[in-house]
Formats: C-alpha cells, structure tokens, sequence
C-alpha cells in the first residue's frame, strides 16, 4: 500500500506543478503590424452664386441682326458670389455650356449660325474653360452676340444656356 500511496502523492504533485506551471506561463504568438495612414481633405462650405438663382442677360427686342459683329450689343452678365467667412479668397469661374457648331469658343444658340461669345477683360473667355481671380474681387463678365464669318442671319427670338460654375483653387 505504500506504493499506492507513494503513487498517489507523485500523481498529486505532478497535478499541482502542472497547474502552477499553466498559470504562469505566457502563451506565445505571432505578432505582425502594419502602419495606417489616413488622408482627409477639408473643404469650405460651397459659395452661392447669384443666390442659387438664374442669371438672365436680356438682349432686348431689337437685335439687328446685320450689326452682329462681336461687339454690338454687349451686356453685363449680372451675378454675385457670396462665400461663407474663412473660404479661400483664390477661385476660378467657368462658363460651361454647348459650344456653336462654327465656333466652339462661343456658345450655341438655337439660331444657326449664330451664339454668344463671353469676353472678360476685354477678351474672349472660351466656353468650357475657366479664369482664375480673387474672391471678392469678381471678373466683370459681358455676353455678346457673333454669327459665323459671312453668314446671314434671319430674324427670330434667340436663346442659348449654359452654368456658371465658381471653385476653390
């Protein structure tokens, strides 16, 4: 019996040293970690323009259209931009629209051969394209009639469309 009991004992100690052994040893594991970067763009509230109404510049009943020469009857675009406090003073300003079939600086009309060229600064501001300025210091923006080089037009209401888009540069 005393073999037994020797066993027992050898049995009991192993248990408890196995039991210690188990709550103190650290489990090992692999390990890996990788860098996140993250990016984030801060943009200022939009600015509105003409306060989010249509822009209209009326050329009146009495276009002649045998003086159509790319400077009679040039008109103000009237607009206004107004943008939220701390919004970045550099912008660009686009005219985006259909181009005329004989021009594609100009934009078409629903006249034939015939479209509204936007100068500024004395010079054409092609359609499609965009001019940089300094907020508030808004381009003075002109629309005004042109017609293909030889071209005849015939009477009629006119009109053409297009969307005045101001940006953050």
């Amino acid at each position: 019996m005393a073999t037994e009991t020797s066993r027992r004992l050898a049995r009991s100690v192993l248990c408890v040293a196995l039991a210690v052994l188990g709550a103190t040893a650290q489990p090992v594991m692999a390990t890996s970690s990788s860098t996140i970067n993250v990016t984030v763009i801060l943009t200022a509230e939009p600015c509105k323009v003409n306060n989010n109404n249509i822009i209209e510049v009326d050329f009146g009943d009495d276009v002649q259209t045998k003086l159509v020469d790319g400077n009679y009857k040039k008109m103000q675009v009237p607009y206004t931009v107004q943008c939220p406090a701390g919004a970045p003073s550099a912008m660009s300003i686009r005219i985006e629209g259909a181009a005329a079939a004989f021009d594609s600086s100009v934009l078409t009309t629903n006249i034939g051969n015939f479209g509204i060229a936007i100068l500024t600064d004395g010079a054409r501001l092609p359609i499609n394209s965009s001019k940089d300025f300094t907020y508030p210091n808004l381009p003075r923006l002109y629309a005004v009639p042109v017609k293909r080089s030889g071209a005849t037009l015939k009477g009629g209401g006119f009109s053409a469309g297009a969307i005045m888009r101001v940006e953050y540069r």
